[in-house]
Formats: structure tokens, sequence, C-alpha cells
């Protein structure tokens, strides 16, 4: 069966609003939803909430009372809802309570059956229907917001009152004039299980269908065979009169052996914006913890052959490229493919200031020579120290990354050709040539499918904008909620496309 997607995006907003009391560390990504981005939640909540009271069932009502008959017992049957509307909500923050959802104005109808028994000879009984309008309804439910010991988020109601102003019953059938002697009893009674019913109602969407949508919600999200983020929260949730701040760990990890970096989050600043939606604080620790991950899983490695070229490459991976610049190298080898052996020695790291985004990336490219025999002679070994600035952006609800411009320094490391420091200051020339053709185009096709925003199904971020400050990127958007449509991914991985530092 199939789960109602009002339950789900309410339930998934909660989910991101969920505290988890582990420890004091600095968080990835903080995630900030406004009491305007509440709004959303707030429409979905009232839709969920007079759908599932349509549908709930009333118990039955019995009681006894004076009647110029004599004293007779009553009861009520088959008691259901027929509308229930709600002219007004909100749903907001409650500074040290979590969230609260308040109803004014509200309207609502019933109808059921009635009868009656006189309780003395001559015991004398009647049957017939009833309708009931209530009107003036206030309700007002606080949810406190947790973890459960897996660390999934978890959500409880903590208070609930309700009240219900007038109340008109009208009794049809038999002897409903009996009735209509005594109807202020009998609303009395139908007023008061009203106010537990909503309550009730309420309370199990909160207590029963949104703790089971947390209960499932996963915190670790796999990206592809080499990395997985950790979406668990670091520390319990701040509620502010118009805001709400999550501090979520944000961390990449390994698939295979997960583990804590060796390096921590900025501390990020004090920050009281409220006018969008949404805002989310996205940390360098994130996406340089993505760098430790596929550094250490070997993704950064590679081996290059002339056909991996781009077809019309203006310099072949042959020795003639070199001819010129490495005249040592063409000699030994006139006229021989190449392969290039590419390691990266260090972690890729960025550095975010307000002045933009920087990336750096070092590594060694082994050189090899194509011998008569099919074989590859080795040549010798230069590092590379790369460095390029950066833009993020939001594709749908991925961050996603493009690389501007591209430096490349290059010294040699070893050589079996002879000294050819000289020879290599030629070779900057070169490579500075083809760096934006070769480095920034596989630079990009990584940066090109991103990684995911914590969000759920259906969400989108529209209009979002994106600054950059000490050690984080901020992102404030507006949120938008399509039922039906699953949240935008891109069923590329980052499988194949590797990071050719040359």
């Amino acid at each position: 069966m199939k789960r109602n997607w009002k339950i789900t995006i309410f339930t998934g907003f909660l989910a991101l609003f969920a505290g988890l009391l582990i420890t004091k560390a600095n968080p990835g990504i903080r995630l900030r939803f406004t009491d305007k981005g509440l709004q959303l939640v707030d429409t979905v909540a009232i839709q969920l909430l007079s759908k599932k009271v349509k549908t709930a069932t009333i118990p039955d009502i019995s009681g006894d009372a004076d009647t110029p008959l004599g004293h007779i017992s009553y009861s009520l049957s088959s008691v259901h809802f027929n509308s229930f509307s709600i002219p007004s909500s909100t749903f907001k923050t409650d500074p040290g309570v979590g969230l609260t959802l308040q109803i004014s104005g509200a309207q609502v109808s019933v109808s059921g059956n009635w009868h009656y028994r006189k309780d003395h000879w001559p015991h004398v009984s009647d049957s017939g229907s009833f309708d009931l309008d209530a009107s003036g309804i206030a309700l007002s439910v606080s949810a406190k917001l947790g973890a459960d010991s897996t660390g999934h988020p978890s959500i409880a109601t903590s208070s609930c009152s309700s009240s219900i102003g007038d109340v008109n019953i009208h009794f049809h059938g038999g002897a409903s004039w009996l009735y209509n002697l005594f109807d202020k009893y009998v609303a009395g009674k139908i007023k008061d299980t009203l106010q537990d019913k909503l309550c009730q109602e309420v309370s199990d969407v909160i207590n029963n269908n949104a703790e089971k949508e947390l209960s499932t919600l996963p915190v670790i999200k796999r990206l592809d065979k080499y990395a997985l983020i950790n979406y668990s929260l670091v520390s319990s949730p701040i509620f502010n009169e118009s805001y709400l701040d999550v501090f979520i760990k944000g961390e990449f990890q390994s698939v295979t052996a997960p583990k804590e970096a060796p390096f921590s989050p900025v501390s990020l600043p004090a920050d009281s914006e409220s006018a969008k939606m949404a805002y989310v604080w996205l940390t360098d620790y994130v996406v340089n913890t993505a760098g430790l991950v596929y550094q250490d899983a070997g993704f950064l490695n590679e081996t290059v052959t002339p056909s991996m070229l781009p077809p019309n490459f203006s310099y072949p991976l042959n020795t003639s490229t070199f001819k010129l610049i490495i005249p040592k190298l063409y000699l030994m080898y006139p006229n021989c493919l190449m392969k290039l052996v590419v390691h990266s020695t260090l972690r890729p790291t960025i550095s975010t200031t307000s002045a933009g985004i920087a990336l750096s990336m070092t590594g060694e490219v082994e050189t090899y020579a194509q011998l008569k025999n099919g074989s590859f002679g080795y040549t010798f070994t230069m590092g590379l120290n790369i460095s390029a600035t950066v833009k993020i952006a939001v594709r749908q609800t991925n961050i996603t990354g493009h690389v501007d411009t591209v430096k490349v320094k290059v010294n040699l490391i070893k050589s079996a050709i002879g000294d050819i420091s000289i020879n290599l200051k030629l070779l900057q020339f070169a490579l500075d040539a083809f760096a934006d053709q070769i480095i920034a185009k596989q630079l990009n096709k990584i940066g090109d499918v991103g990684f995911p925003l914590p969000v759920v199904d259906g969400v989108q971020l529209v209009n979002a904008e994106i600054t950059s400050g000490k050690g984080f990127n901020l992102i404030e958007t507006d949120v938008k909620y399509s039922p039906g449509k699953g949240a935008a991914t891109d069923n590329r991985t980052q499988r194949g496309n590797k990071i050719v530092i040359v």
C-alpha cells in the first residue's frame, strides 16, 4: 500500500527538525526552516487532519435523564462526521517546546442515530436520527522532537487542548420531540466527546503516523560504491520565535569502512536570517570529507592512454608532442605513444572565503613511452599542484559545482632520461594551454553530478541564492512541494567519471 503523500511530506519535514542529543560537535550542515516555510507544512498538516477527522469513528454515547415521561436511558450510535472545515490555522515554532499547531474558528457537522428506553414500566422505547453542528472550535497541539536509540528522529505529542463554542442538535423521527426537551444534556455529552476526539485524532497523526514515518527515515544515504553521506543530527534543534535550526553531521564516509574524518567543521556564525522559507549553511567540511573518502578509495587515480583523449585533440599523447619541449624524451623514444599513470597524493580540499571557493589538488604523473614490443618504458615522474576556482549551484535538490579557471604548477620528482627540470618549465606553458580542455572538463563531470541535500521526496528548492563566508556557503531558498514527484535525482554516478589531473 502506498504511503499517504500528505503524511510523507508532513512527517518528512518534521524529520528535518528532530534533535539528536549525542555530541556537542559542530555540524557540517546547519538547516533553518522559518515560520514562513512552516506555512507549507501547515497547509499539508491541515489537509491531513481534515481527511483523518472525516473518516474517524466516534464511540457510542449513552446516558440517562429525567423527562416528563419519567426517567429514561438513551444512547447515540453510528455517530460519524459529515464535514470538518478549518478556516484559520498556524504552524509555528514554540521556543522551549518544539512545534505548535493552532486551529481557530473551525466547524464540524456530525450525524447519527438515537434510541431511548423508559426505565420503569411501561418500558416504552423509540428511535430515530439526529444532526449536530458545532462551531467556534479551537485546538492547540504541541509536539516534542527528539531521537530514538538508533539515531532516527522521533516525535511525540506533548500537549493538546480543544474547545467547542456553539453546538446545535436536531432530532428526527419517532419521539424526537422528547429528545428535544433535553437536547442540552445530549449536546453537552457530544461536545465533550468531540473535544476529546479531536485531540485523540491529531495526537494519533503525530504519535503513530508521524512517528512511524520518522522511524523509517534513513539518516545514511549511499551515493555510489565508494561513498555514503551521514545525515544524522549532532545536537538538539534550537527553536527561535521565527525559525528553528537543525544541526546535521553532513559527513561523507566510506561504504566499506565508515569512520570519522580526522578534521572538524568550522564554527558557523550566529545569524537571524528568516526572510526566506529555508536556509542551508554548507561547510567546507562536507566536501572535504568527500575528498578524503574518494582519495582513500583510489577513485582519484587513473591511467591515461591516447584513446582517452578527446577526438581531434591538438596535443596527441605521443613523444612527438614533446619533441621541442623535452628533446631527450623524443631522442630516446622517437614518435612513440605514451601513457600517463596519475596518482592523487593528497586529498583534494576546498577553502571558502567571502571572495569565493578555491579548490586545491596535489598529485604525481608517471610517464611511459611505448616500446616496439608493445611494452612501456618508464621515462619520468612529475608533480602537479592544481588550483581552481569553483562556483556552486543548486540544481533541483542537488548541490553542484563548476570549475571556472584552472592553474597547474609542475615540478620534476624523478627521471630516467636525465635532468629535465628546465624542460618542465617549458612544459608548464603547455599544461596551462590545455588545462581548461582536459582538467576542467574532468572536474566538472564530477561537479555536475554533485550530491543531494537532505530533503524529502517531492520537495523542490526555488529561487535559491548562494553567498560565501569563511569556511561555508549559505543557500537561501524558498520551497515548493509537488505531491507524487520524487526529489530530483541524477541517475549518473561518479563511477567512471574519474578525475584525470593531466
